[in-house]
């Protein structure tokens, strides 16, 4: 009489045991954030060159005067914006190159 309750009582066990690892999905999944990440990156890309296009309109705009200046700001909006594309791999971008 035990073994038939041992018996039942796998096989309910194994009737609730969670589904196995599907490949597949989780490729999908890794396929959904990769997106997700080209996207950010993307329109914080974009964003950073609205901002140095503004930018060097506006100076154009000025004259010859602003240019240096307002070309030193366009610089570092490039950099910050490329920064921020890229926060989480700076380090590694930075580690293939030796001096």
């Amino acid at each position: 009489m035990s073994e038939d309750r041992d018996n039942r009582l796998v096989e309910l066990l194994r009737a609730d045991a969670p589904p196995e690892r599907d490949p597949v999905f989780r490729l999908k999944v890794l396929e959904r954030r990769e997106q997700r990440q080209f996207q950010r990156r993307l329109l914080t890309m974009l964003a950073g060159m609205l901002v140095i296009l503004v930018g060097m309109g506006f100076a154009i705009s000025l004259g010859n005067g602003a240019l240096a200046p307002t070309g030193a700001l366009i610089v570092g909006a490039a950099l910050v914006s490329g920064y921020l594309a890229f926060r989480g791999q700076v380090r590694r971008i930075l580690g293939r190159f030796s001096l």
